[in-house]
C-alpha cells in the first residue's frame, strides 16, 4: 500500500512539474516578444528623434525644397493683370508681383490739393479734441482713401477703413463718446468751406474740424485707379529660388510726383510755351490786327484752363 501511494505521489509531482515548465516557457516567450516590441519601438523613436530638432519648412516653401528668400527692390510700374503687378526693376529685369494678403499693405500714394476733394469722399485724420468734441488745433494731415473689402484687411488697419471715432489712448480702436484726447476720425466728407471748416460724417457722430493752408492732403488708395505706367514702385516680399522675378509681396507702395487738384506740370509747361510763342508772334505784328489776335489767343488759353479745371474736378 505504501508503495502504491509513493508511486502515485511521484506521478502527480511529475505532472505538476511539466505544467509549471510549460507555463514558464510561455512566459519566457511572451517576455521575449515584449522585448522585441520594445526594441522595435526604440528603433522607431530613434529614427524619429533624429529629425526632432530639424527646422520646419519656411513660409511658402515646398516640403523638400529650399526656404523662401526675402527680396526688396525698386522699379517702375509696367502694368497690372489678374492680381499681379508688373514691375520693371531698376536692374533691368521685369518682375511679376502677387498682391499682399493684407490689402492695407498695397498702396498708391500721391499728394492732393483741396480742389481735388469732393463731397462723399472718404477721409481719415488724427486730431486732438477737448470736451464735447471741440478740436483744440487745426488738422495737420488729411488722408483720402477708397472703400475696401473688410475681409482683406487685418488687425488695427480695419479701423482705418470703417467710419467712426476711434480713441488713441489705452482704449485704442474703441468707438466711444469724445472726451479730451487724441482720436482717429474716419468718415465721409460733407463739406469744406472757404474758411477752412471741414465737416465729416462718421456714422452716428458728425465732426467739424479746422484746416489751413499748411494742412497736408494725401491720397492713399489701395488700388491702381490713379496709378500710371512709369510710377515709382517699392516691393518687399518673398520668392522661391531660383525664380527671383516671381514674387509674393508682403508690401507694395506706388508713388508719383503728380499732385491731384492742380494742373499737371507737363501740361502746364507745354501750354506755357505755346502761349509765349503766340504772344511773341502777335507782338511782331503791327497795328490793331496784331492786338486783336493777341487778345483772341489769350482768351483761347483761358478757355483751355477752364476746361482743364473742370476735368480735374470731374476726376
Amino acid at each position: 500500500m505504501i508503495t502504491i501511494l509513493s508511486k502515485l505521489t511521484t506521478f502527480l509531482f511529475g505532472i505538476a512539474s511539466v505544467c509549471c515548465a510549460s507555463r514558464a516557457d510561455a512566459l519566457t516567450y511572451r517576455l521575449r516578444g515584449h522585448r522585441r516590441s520594445v526594441a522595435c519601438a526604440g528603433v522607431v523613436l530613434a529614427l524619429l528623434g533624429s529629425n526632432a530638432n530639424a527646422d520646419p519648412p519656411a513660409f511658402g516653401a515646398a516640403s523638400a525644397g529650399p526656404a523662401n528668400e526675402i527680396t526688396k527692390f525698386n522699379g517702375t510700374l509696367k502694368g497690372f493683370q489678374r492680381g499681379m503687378v508688373l514691375v520693371d526693376k531698376d536692374g533691368g529685369d521685369q518682375a511679376t508681383v502677387a498682391l499682399p494678403d493684407n490689402l492695407a499693405s498695397f498702396q498708391f500714394i500721391a499728394k492732393a490739393k483741396p480742389a481735388f476733394l469732393k463731397r462723399g469722399m472718404l477721409v481719415r485724420f488724427y486730431g486732438t479734441f477737448g470736451p464735447n468734441g471741440v478740436p483744440v488745433a487745426p488738422i495737420t494731415k488729411v488722408t483720402l482713401f477708397q472703400p475696401v473689402d473688410q475681409r482683406a484687411v487685418t488687425g488695427h488697419a480695419r479701423e482705418q477703413f470703417k467710419p467712426g471715432v476711434y480713441s488713441e489712448g489705452k482704449d485704442r480702436g474703441k468707438q466711444q463718446a469724445m472726451v479730451t484726447g487724441k482720436y482717429l476720425i474716419v468718415g465721409q466728407l460733407m463739406n469744406l468751406a472757404p474758411n477752412g471748416m471741414m465737416a465729416v460724417q462718421t456714422g452716428k457722430v458728425p465732426v467739424q474740424v479746422q484746416v489751413n493752408p499748411e494742412t497736408e492732403f494725401e491720397i492713399r488708395y489701395n488700388n491702381l485707379n490713379l496709378a500710371q505706367e512709369g510710377d515709382a514702385v517699392s516691393v518687399s516680399g518673398f520668392y522661391q529660388p531660383p525664380n527671383e522675378n516671381q514674387v509674393k509681396a508682403e508690401r507694395i507702395t506706388i508713388t508719383t510726383d503728380r499732385v491731384y487738384g492742380e494742373p499737371q506740370p507737363n501740361d502746364k509747361s507745354v501750354r506755357g510755351r505755346g502761349k509765349r510763342s503766340q504772344d511773341q508772334a502777335d507782338d511782331d505784328k503791327p497795328g490793331q490786327d496784331g492786338a486783336d489776335k493777341k487778345e483772341s489767343a489769350q482768351t483761347e488759353v483761358k478757355d483751355e484752363d477752364s476746361i482743364e479745371k473742370d476735368g480735374d474736378e470731374a476726376e
